[in-house]
């Protein structure tokens, strides 16, 4: 079953609120196993609205919108719905008059748009909200099921919950399930990792395909099934396959972090570790502060300034720095890094682009697969 999102709302476009609702959306469909293909943003404009929902009901089985369900004179879902389906505005009375109550109730007077909430296309079945006062929609045009939705997340989220994702249950027959696995590298490139799996890409289910965060490749494996025992038997193959093809460059996978592995190899070997950090202004410090919140291993991070700094205390010293003011002759900033361990070190020198803070950040994911492949190693 294909499922398509809308977000309503100019203020998206512009950036002053973070669309929330479509990473939610997105997790949930997933989880379920419905396909998406695409998520639409689109402002507060009645012809473009419509005609956004037009394209979205001829190539989805059903259609979610969140937003555009208010009191204002820019909440224009409704009235795109009724344009597109070819309906009339009716009113719900009964919630109509349950406003009316919680107004007075409240104190306040009834202004006419506030009953707006109250309204919606003929033949539409009302979605009650537990959270606020716009009713959601739920409507057949077609053959493709349009669900409106409020854009408040307090709103959204349980009206999905509770009266959306179980009609789109309902209405998409066999139960399935899509499952992600992510496998995080560090060390090949990306265009390295994707020639070296360029025959795995080909396939549908599961299927593979890339991101890139902190200087980690992260492969995602992602296969669609009716149970959790069938997904498991689509990914394991081709997860094994991939191991064998990169070997030791895939270093974690899913939720665990570099950092937090660290922190398991220090407790492991009951060492504790510091750093001096020059380059990246105590970055990786804050890191693995964050990974061991009760300090059990993490001894702290010294930042030198213009004068020579005391060296930090640790069984575990990482230390980065400093970012050359000159460029290096491939125009790179040149950053040394070097753990010291009770058993040996490991120190390597790379060269980034960018200003001093993207060098940063890049030095602080180096800096801490260093230190990873330092205590690995012994």
């Amino acid at each position: 079953m294909i499922v398509e999102f809308v977000a309503v709302g100019t203020e998206l476009l512009l950036g002053q609120i973070e669309n929330s609702n479509a990473g939610q959306i997105a997790r949930r469909l997933a989880a379920e196993g419905f396909d998406t293909h695409y998520q639409v943003v689109v402002g507060d404009n009645l012809s473009r609205l419509v005609s956004t929902l037009r394209i979205a009901v001829e190539r989805a089985d059903a259609v979610l919108i969140s937003g555009g369900i208010g009191p204002t004179q820019d909440d224009l879902t409704r009235e795109a719905i009724c344009e597109l389906t070819g309906r009339k505005m009716v009113r719900d009375d009964d919630h109509a008059a349950w406003i009316e109550s919680r107004l007075h109730a409240q104190g306040r007077k009834v202004a006419p748009n506030v009953l707006k909430m109250a309204d919606l296309p003929d033949g539409a079945v009302p979605l009650p909200n537990r959270n606020g006062v716009a009713l959601g929609v739920a409507i057949d045009h077609e053959r493709t099921w349009i669900y409106a939705m409020p854009g408040v997340p307090a709103e959204m989220v349980p009206m999905f919950e509770e009266e959306v994702l179980p009609r789109l249950r309902s209405a998409s027959g066999e139960p399935s399930i899509l499952v992600s696995r992510i496998l995080k590298c560090w060390g090949p490139g990306e265009s390295s990792i994707a020639d070296l799996l360029e025959d795995l890409y080909d396939s549908a289910n599961p299927s593979l395909a890339y991101m890139i965060k902190d200087m980690e490749v992260h492969i995602r494996v992602t296969a669609k099934a009716k149970t959790a025992d069938e997904v498991a038997d689509l990914i394991g193959p081709m997860e094994t396959e991939i191991r064998h093809r990169l070997g030791d460059a895939v270093f974690a996978s899913d939720d665990l972090t570099v950092e937090q592995l660290v922190i398991d190899l220090l407790t492991a070997a009951n060492w504790t570790v510091s750093t001096l950090e020059r380059a990246t202004r105590g970055q990786i410090g804050a890191r693995l502060d964050a990974a061991d919140p009760g300090g059990a291993v993490f001894s702290g991070t010294v930042i030198p300034g213009p004068h020579p700094a005391l060296p930090p205390s640790g069984d575990v010293i990482v230390e980065v720095g400093p970012i050359g003011m000159a460029l290096g002759d491939d125009r790179t900033r040149p950053v040394g890094i070097s753990v010291a361990t009770p058993l040996g070190g490991m120190t390597r020198t790379f060269g980034f682009g960018g200003d001093d803070e993207a060098v940063g950040a890049f030095a602080a994911a180096a800096g801490l697969h260093i230190l990873r492949l330092a205590l690995e190693t012994g």
